[in-house]
């Protein structure tokens, strides 16, 4: 619901914006029309130097968003692959140790997947009860001394497995965590209220073809706004990743 409300907040706020710059801009030119007035050239090219420093705030801003929403889908990915890994070359172990390492694995995965994505999803901190887990998973391989040359080949990969979990779980622990940063979210939502607002209140004539190329161009940056804002939950939102690669780590076995 707070997603929800902030991106509505985020439209109606741009486009009040946009409405109030239009009403200015009839007043200006009724005035500029009675002689009271005169155009400056000045104020155009101030607002097309505005549009432009705007567009690369746009892009960095999709940069930084992108990046991290593409390193938390790869942390995804990595932590359920060794996982599966893990639960795969339990084969190798004897009965009772395998069916620990696999009940281990398995409550890891089940955790992150009801307990921890909610938390995620919100944006709050996850706690040390997963890496509690994690530690579990290790405990049942350090449980048994490899007695054959097979389990201690497969004791070296399940090792180098769980490091990559260890490794996939700390990098999706601070992305969801992170967001972009209170100044890029001021330049972002200031400069598009300054670039809708020099645009209709110096650059748009009143007539219907430059109204509706004025209204598309604010369509498209509240757009890119919501855009950005959705990318910057990585796990929340309309566009936030899904936990299903963990529910497959104990398929195929």
């Amino acid at each position: 619901m707070e997603h929800v409300l902030a991106m509505t907040g985020i439209v109606v706020g741009l486009v009040v914006v946009a409405l109030g710059a239009l009403l200015l801009n009839g007043r200006r030119r009724r005035r500029s029309a009675s002689g009271e007035e005169a155009r400056d050239g000045t104020a155009d090219y101030l607002t097309m130097m505005v549009g432009v420093l705007y567009a690369l705030v746009l892009g960095v801003a999709l940069v930084t968003v992108w990046e991290s929403k593409d390193d938390a889908s790869t942390n995804i990915s990595a932590e359920a692959g060794a996982l599966h890994q893990m639960y795969l070359l339990a084969d190798a172990l004897p009965p009772d140790t395998a069916q620990q390492a696999r009940s281990a694995t398995e409550a890891y995965a089940v955790y992150v997947r009801n307990e921890e994505w909610p938390l995620m999803e919100q944006g709050k901190p996850l706690g040390p009860r997963g890496w509690a887990l994690l530690r579990d998973v290790q405990n049942a391989w350090t449980s048994f001394e490899p007695a054959t040359n097979v389990q201690q080949q497969v004791d070296q990969v399940a090792f180098a497995q769980l490091s990559a979990a260890y490794q996939a779980r700390h990098g999706r622990e601070e992305a969801a965590g992170q967001g972009m940063s209170g100044v890029m979210w001021f330049g972002l939502l200031a400069g598009g209220a300054l670039t809708l607002g020099l645009m209709f209140l110096f650059g748009v004539e009143r007539t219907g073809t430059h109204l509706v190329l004025a209204t598309g161009f604010t369509c498209l940056i509240v757009f890119m706004v919501v855009l950005i804002y959705e990318l910057n939950s990585p796990f929340g939102g309309l566009l936030g990743l899904s936990s299903a690669p963990f529910a497959g780590v104990a398929v195929g076995v």
